[in-house]
């Protein structure tokens, strides 16, 4: 016998009230993965092939690789772990890609094509750059905040760690930007074959290369980062007359440069050191332990600085084996050793790419691999991973087998943010502001959580001008504790542009604590200061 079904019935205003909740949810869980995207819980390597006119996504916990999207004509792959997404220059824009998902999930339009690709270190603004202009982009919202039109097509880019001014390299010009309005605040000219811009470790000092090419002088300047000011240029060519500067490393553990532009050959690595503190700069020359792959290589390719600074990659092509990486002890500027990448079996290897990735303590390297075979047209490409503690291989991903050498890979590690980390919060304290010209004055920045490391960057502006310029002065952590002690005022400086904002009599001063591995960042709140 069959038994009378149960039927319930909802009111209309009930039935409209669960449709209008489940809408909502759905509608805010679409909003929170299209914004916040998908966690990652290893690191992804996202690869452009030009062969095959794909991009691609590695995930670095089992070496698999699925493709992406289409290239779409991106010569750009560019990963910010802050921001934690990879952004693509394509002939239609800007296109966002999720690694984990393996997709690209948004694209921001833009008007020109895009050469070049910078993320500030804050991952709060991209900065695309056009052969006519620099677009100014909110990462978070992804939309332009601002268009610069620029005289002549950008050759470099760097932005400061709050994301507030930005700093442009055109042939023999040097343009500051405040980022949010695009306004150029200040330009000065600089040598006409510098080609390579980069900013100091506390953010203070920008060094330009030269490399002599267009009736230029090879050399490095130093220039002030709030004045643009230029405070000294060193001609390199009594250093190292085979070394002509179009690659600056910034060390992250203390104020050195480093600096490279060929000059290497199979038996040593050739490079220059500038010291920021001194302002001088020395040439190093690193002999290479030889074996059957170094002793057929130059080490002129691609560059890489270890996480802490501490060691140094330089790349290069062999034959016949494979693809060698040397690894040199910056402290001793020797050579530890000489690393493999994985082969593919060609005769001629060459190195296109170098990313690391450095995860719970485990350092990689990724190199981007092109192959030629003599009497084949087969020629390999791939990405391949050493552990670098160990010096092993652990994979080799091969992609396209066919094409020219202007194809090769190209791509960036996104490493994922640890899950475990503390907020701070970071207090700023100042002596009474001292009537005297002839007293010091003390400022304090107190950093909240559990034995956070690091460094505090106080910031000084003159005035309330929202495009004053800002100078900034960087003291370690001790403690949860940083201390600034500034000079009476009827003394000499060796910073003479912060003796003008900080002895004036209003200024306004910030602390921003920078942040490690276990705290997030922290700025506090902008204080009032006078001297007089």
């Amino acid at each position: 016998m069959m038994k009378n079904p149960i039927t319930l019935t909802v009111p209309l205003a009930a039935r409209m009230t669960c449709l209008l909740v489940k809408f909502s949810l759905t509608f805010f869980l679409a909003l929170f993965l299209v914004f916040a995207g998908s966690a990652l819980a290893a690191p992804f390597v996202t690869v452009g092939n030009p062969s095959t006119n794909e991009v691609s996504v590695v995930d670095m916990a089992n070496f698999t690789a699925r493709v992406a999207a289409s290239l779409d004509g991106a010569t750009r792959i560019v990963a910010s772990k802050p921001a934690g997404k990879v952004f693509m220059n394509t002939t239609n824009g800007i296109a966002i890609i999720d690694p984990a998902l393996a997709r690209i999930v948004d694209r921001i339009p833009l008007p020109e094509p895009v050469i070049d690709l910078i993320v500030d270190v804050t991952g709060s603004r991209l900065y695309a750059l056009g052969a006519t202009a620099v677009h100014v982009i909110n990462i978070t919202m992804h939309n332009v905040l601002a268009t610069i039109p620029l005289s002549a097509a950008p050759l470099a880019l760097v932005a400061d760690d709050e994301g507030a001014r930005a700093y442009v390299l055109t042939p023999g010009r040097l343009d500051m930007i405040y980022a949010p309005s695009g306004v150029v605040i200040k330009s000065v000219a600089v040598d006409p074959s510098a080609s390579a811009l980069a900013m100091s470790r506390e953010g203070g000092k920008l060094i330009v290369a030269s490399s002599g090419n267009n009736g230029g002088t090879a050399g490095i300047t130093i220039v002030h980062g709030a004045t643009l000011d230029i405070e000294k240029s060193i001609p390199t060519a009594a250093l190292a007359p085979d070394i002509h500067p179009t690659r600056l490393l910034i060390s992250p553990g203390d104020d050195r440069v480093i600096v490279f532009g060929g000059g290497s050959t199979s038996k040593t690595v050739s490079y220059l050191v500038l010291d920021m503190a001194s302002a001088t700069a020395r040439a190093v020359q690193v002999p290479i332990t030889q074996s059957p792959q170094s002793m057929m290589t130059a080490f002129n390719g691609p560059v890489l600085l270890g996480p802490d600074g501490t060691t140094l990659y330089v790349g290069g092509g062999s034959t016949p084996n494979a693809n060698v990486v040397a690894e040199i002890d910056t402290a001793t500027e020797s050579n530890s050793r000489v690393l493999a990448l994985p082969s593919n079996g060609a005769e001629y290897h060459y190195l296109n790419g170098l990313a690391g990735s450095n995860t719970a303590g485990r350092f990689m390297l990724a190199g981007f691999i092109f192959e030629h075979r003599i009497h084949s047209a087969s020629e390999p490409r791939s990405v391949g991973f050493i552990d670098v503690a160990s010096g092993a291989t652990m994979a080799n991903v091969v992609f396209a087998q066919s094409g020219q050498p202007s194809t090769a890979l190209f791509g960036d590690v996104l490493d994922p943010v640890p899950q475990e980390v503390e907020a701070t919060t970071t207090l700023l304290l100042s002596e009474p502001n001292p009537a005297a010209a002839t007293v010091t004055q003390t400022f304090t920045a107190n950093v909240s959580g559990n034995n956070p490391g690091g460094q505090v960057v106080f910031r000084f502006k003159d005035g309330g001008q929202v495009d004053a310029p800002m100078l900034r002065k960087t003291v370690p952590l001790e403690g949860n504790v940083a201390t600034l002690v500034l000079p009476s005022c009827n003394t000499v400086w060796p910073d003479a542009p912060l003796h003008l904002i900080a002895c004036s009599p209003r200024f306004l001063v910030t602390a921003i604590y920078k942040g490690d591995e276990d705290h997030l960042k922290s700025r506090s709140q902008e204080i009032v200061a006078s001297r007089y």
